[in-house]
């Protein structure tokens, strides 16, 4: 990301980044991540959960998850049940050696 945006790591971290502890994410803007803007503007340079999305672990803990993320992402499946999503992402994680 700190090439893609030709900046160094302090000023992306300061501009960009929510860091707690060991854990970084990218800021949220208007309910949505500061990179968002008709599509993700650092594309080539996100981070690996970033290229992720929307297949996010978190999916797999709440149903709740599922829909929240399913209401801002049009490429899921929303004709599929939840247990039926579950058991895709989880093959894909498998497959993928996808460890959350």
């Amino acid at each position: 990301m700190v090439d893609a945006l030709g900046m160094n790591v302090e000023d992306v971290r300061q501009a960009f980044w929510r860091v707690t502890g060991k854990t970084v994410q990218m800021k949220i803007e208007n309910g949505h991540c500061i990179f968002y803007k008709d599509g993700c503007s650092v594309h080539e340079g996100r981070p690996w959960r970033c290229a992720q999305w929307p297949l996010h672990p978190s999916i797999l803990a709440d149903e709740n998850n599922l829909t929240s993320i399913a209401e801002s992402c049009p490429g899921i499946n929303k004709e599929i049940s939840y247990q039926e999503f579950c058991e895709i992402l989880t093959l894909i994680m498998r497959d993928s050696n996808v460890v959350c």
